[in-house]
């Protein structure tokens, strides 16, 4: 079996860092693995490089370079019989349906990586090509939709050794609290409330806090000018893009998630497996893992009023860090969400082609 990942590009979002850990497990098991990225993003690229991994770019950067992009694939692949391919969110399920339907049938498992699907032609699309996918993965049975094939419930991972602490949380109330905002910079991830929560911590008396910004996206400069405006500097740090996530959150107090709509973020998986005390919005997938009793949920309405209680009894927000960790380490262990999609690859790969 030859297992094949599709996703948009080497970006640095929750799904390339999903199949970078997939990939690593499969090439330790010896199966043959190829990565292909169908844009030129190439963000997180050197982690793929070092370990070895082999990946390809399709140079699908504008429409008119698709069909040029799926010769590169089908030349790619032409040595190879028994493959399964994994699609990575939608472009990717279009590259790899396209690829299957007019040159070789090719296994098709899909994972959205997201439970809202704004555009109806994509539902309609995603509805219509249910016949020619073997397997839809969805993080829990929240993500069941009607133009899914809700076949598989897998949750994502993360390696827990890699994020094991070095050393026991702690705050020392002199010091400076610090928040940490892990993501894009984009509408999903609903960045510009950011300005709105340090104004009302200032409102309540609380202003020896950060709140520390790791990533990149296209909303950047209204971030920027939103913080100039209101005077913000001291308190909302724009770190830019980070390779070292891991010192991130060893260095963090607490991270905050208020996005507007989720699938199931490897950030917060990475933030449960160092103990690090969380506030999220309850969207997406997030409900069936992240609660009252192990983490922080609250609308944006209500964020602050979170930030506040984790900021006024941190000893509260570690106990619940422990909790989540408890609870949450066997489902979230790359070891054990690996074994289940190398299941559903072999599963897949048995069956028939004529089963199309």
């Amino acid at each position: 079996m030859t297992i094949v990942h599709v996703n948009i590009g080497l970006g640095g979002g929750g799904a390339e860092h999903m199949i970078l850990e997939m990939a690593k497990k499969s090439q330790q098991d010896t199966i043959k693995t190829i990565i292909f990225a169908i844009t030129d993003n190439r963000q997180i690229e050197f982690k793929f490089a070092e370990n070895n991994l082999e990946y390809h770019f399709l140079g699908i950067n504008s429409p008119k370079q698709f069909f040029k992009g799926i010769k590169t694939l089908k030349r790619k692949l032409a040595g190879y019989d028994d493959v399964v391919m994994h699609c990575h969110m939608f472009h990717a399920l279009i590259v790899g349906l396209t690829y299957s339907l007019f040159y070789k049938k090719t296994p098709i498992v899909f994972t959205l990586h997201n439970i809202l699907v704004e555009e109806f032609y994509r539902r309609i699309v995603l509805y219509l090509t249910k016949p020619f996918r073997k397997a839809d993965i969805n993080f829990s049975s929240r993500a069941s939709k009607w133009y899914l094939r809700n076949t598989k419930v897998i949750a994502n991972g993360v390696d827990f050794d890699k994020f094991k602490l070095d050393k026991e949380r702690q705050y020392n109330v002199n010091e400076t609290f610090k928040f940490l905002y892990l993501g894009r910079i984009e509408e999903q991830k609903n960045p510009l409330i950011l300005t709105a929560l340090a104004t009302k911590l200032l409102a309540h008396g609380h202003d020896n806090f950060e709140i520390l910004v790791a990533g990149e996206g296209d909303m950047r400069l209204q971030l920027e000018q939103q913080i100039t405006k209101h005077h913000l500097e001291k308190h909302i740090k724009l770190l830019g893009f980070q390779k070292d996530v891991k010192q991130l959150l060893m260095n963090a107090h607490c991270m905050i998630m208020p996005s507007l709509w989720e699938g199931l973020p490897i950030s917060l998986i990475e933030a449960s497996a160092t103990k690090l005390p969380i506030i999220t919005t309850p969207v997406g997938s997030i409900p069936d893992f992240f609660n009252t009793t192990n983490a922080y949920v609250a609308d944006c309405d209500t964020f602050h009023k979170e930030m506040i209680s984790v900021l006024t009894d941190y000893q509260q927000a570690l106990a619940k860090a422990e909790k989540l960790y408890i609870d949450n380490k066997t489902i979230f262990d790359i070891n054990s969400v690996y074994q289940q999609h190398l299941e559903l690859y072999r599963a897949v790969s048995n069956e028939k082609q004529s089963d199309y």
